[in-house]
């Protein structure tokens, strides 16, 4: 049985997902879905075995909580073939694998009969097409009790991700999806996502099998730390940096019109972030292109030697790296290796940490060099995902326990599920593209388990970049997402407004 305590917001919602036994449990990050989930399992008294999937990072920590509250027995599904073949024949009552072992011992994870199936972080199943949503999905089919979890269902913006998670879920809930697509899709005659409507009969179709509480309602919040979102710090460019950047903006820039005269309006703000369904021909190797220059742009707003750093792999051969990097460094362009804004990180951490000697800091960066350049100048742990699920555990414990270690600095491996309480302070160094995980990000902070009455977010941007074009359109995303979870934002087209404008007007009117 449960052995723990919910806490009162959280009681309603188990009892539902014990009464419907299949439920998406989309509680926003640090409201406790592990612990509400084990309750519910726990209190549905199983006979037979439960799997949980996770991503690799959070498989232990699984583990740990399910040891903490309940007596059942658990084993984690890791490490070599032979190993895991014994693992799967486990008497255990959860057993706790990744989502690629489902498609890796499909030939013995297939053969076990599962009461119930828990998919964490369910965004990996978002999509339609991978080998582990159509696995998960198919293992499924015959199974009664069904929770996916994750604070983002709508990572990107787009309601058709939600679906894909419900088709796990309860796919009669949404029917088809032929059906679906043109009840809530407007579509351009490329196929493309133009726009969404009815999206007040979509968030009452998803409320039916759905528990839902964000960290601002009023009985949640007050379980948790008030948070202190502050305005962007911008950062100026040095010289050289600023003449890099404006010399790939131009490039960029005219591509961005040779895409427009080849696609013409079809081409859309989404297809430049390689998010739209348009493939085929010439659109195909320019919006690489066009990706690669953009992802330039991003690397040098963290710090010029990642561009140098991307033209040696890719030189190297080693399946890596970026050719479009190589060629800048051929025209002998990446020869800088200043950068204002890890001087500017490195000022506000100290700073921070005087204010308290217990103060601790979490920083996120999307590049794994990054987090090494990170690393060497403020010092502390790191957790990316060149690491396995024992180094990462390993590394997130010297961070909870160790005084000395006062600095956390992650990848976006580190965006899912990684619980931070200890932290105060969390410093985005640059933004992702999704506004999921953006949201998950910032929640590693502030949760219910938090230390501090008080936690402050603070995203650093070089000013007049393309990361202040990403942070309008993480704003975007986010509107839409709203409506659909939690019927806010909605005009009165059962719409969401889209108010960012073209990425070829932004660099136009915004250059270092």
């Amino acid at each position: 049985m449960f052995k723990g305590t919910l806490k009162p917001y959280q009681v309603e919602s188990v009892d539902k997902m014990v009464e419907r036994k299949q439920m998406l449990v989309a509680f926003e990050m640090g409201t406790g879905k592990t612990v509400m989930t084990i309750a519910a399992l726990e209190n549905l008294q199983l006979e037979g075995k439960t799997l949980v999937i996770a991503l690799s990072s959070l498989k232990y920590q699984w583990q740990k909580e399910i040891t903490k509250f309940s007596d059942s027995t658990s084993t984690v599904v890791d490490g070599s073939k032979s190993a895991r073949e014994k693992q799967w024949a486990s008497d255990s009552k959860y057993l706790i694998c990744n989502y690629e072992a489902i498609v890796n011992d499909w030939d013995l994870v297939s053969k076990v009969k599962w009461d119930a199936i828990v998919c964490d972080e369910a965004t990996a199943i978002k999509g339609f097409r991978s080998q582990r949503s159509k696995k998960v999905k198919q293992l499924s089919k015959d199974v009664e009790v069904r929770f996916a979890l994750t604070g983002t269902p709508i990572e990107n913006g787009r309601p058709e991700e939600l679906y894909s998670i419900f088709q796990f879920v309860d796919p009669s809930l949404l029917g088809r999806f032929d059906l679906f697509d043109q009840t809530f899709i407007v579509r351009n005659h490329f196929g493309g996502v133009q726009r969404y409507r009815n999206l007040p009969l979509f968030h009452e179709r998803v409320k039916v099998a759905s528990v839902r509480k964000t960290q601002s309602d009023p009985d949640v919040a007050p379980y948790l730390p008030d948070t202190i979102h502050r305005d962007p710090v911008y950062v100026k460019f040095d010289k050289d940096s600023k003449y890099l950047y404006n010399y790939i903006a131009e490039e960029l820039q005219q591509e961005l019109l040779e895409a427009q005269q080849l696609l013409g309006a079809s081409f859309s703000l989404m297809a430049h972030y390689g998010h739209e369904n348009q493939r085929g021909g010439a659109a195909d190797a320019l919006r690489g292109s066009i990706m690669s220059k953009i992802t330039a742009m991003r690397m040098l707003s963290d710090h010029p030697l990642l561009l140098l750093d991307s033209a040696k792999k890719f030189e190297e051969e080693l399946g890596e790296g970026s050719s479009y990097c190589s060629s800048l460094k051929e025209r002998d362009l990446l020869t800088h290796t200043k950068s204002y804004k890890l001087n500017v990180l490195k000022q506000y951490v100290e700073d921070h940490l005087d204010t308290d000697p217990d103060a601790k800091v979490v920083v996120f960066t999307s590049w794994v060099g990054m987090v090494h350049l990170i690393q060497e100048t403020v010092g502390g742990t790191t957790y990316t995902g060149q690491m396995d699920a024992k180094q990462k555990e390993a590394s997130k414990e010297k961070f909870l326990t160790d005084p000395e270690c006062r600095v956390f600095i992650s990848s976006d491996a580190g965006g899912y599920g990684v619980d931070l309480p200890n932290a105060n302070l969390l410093i985005n160094y640059d933004l992702p593209w999704s506004a999921g995980l953006s949201v998950q990000r910032n929640g590693r902070i502030k949760r219910a388990s938090s230390r501090w009455p008080t936690v402050i977010i603070q995203d650093i941007l070089m000013q007049n970049s393309i990361e202040e074009r990403q942070y309008d359109m993480l704003a975007q995303k986010n509107a839409v997402a709203d409506a659909v979870l939690d019927g806010a934002g909605i005009n009165s087209k059962g719409g969401v407004d889209l108010t960012v404008g073209s990425l070829i007007g932004f660099l136009t009117n915004n250059r270092p």
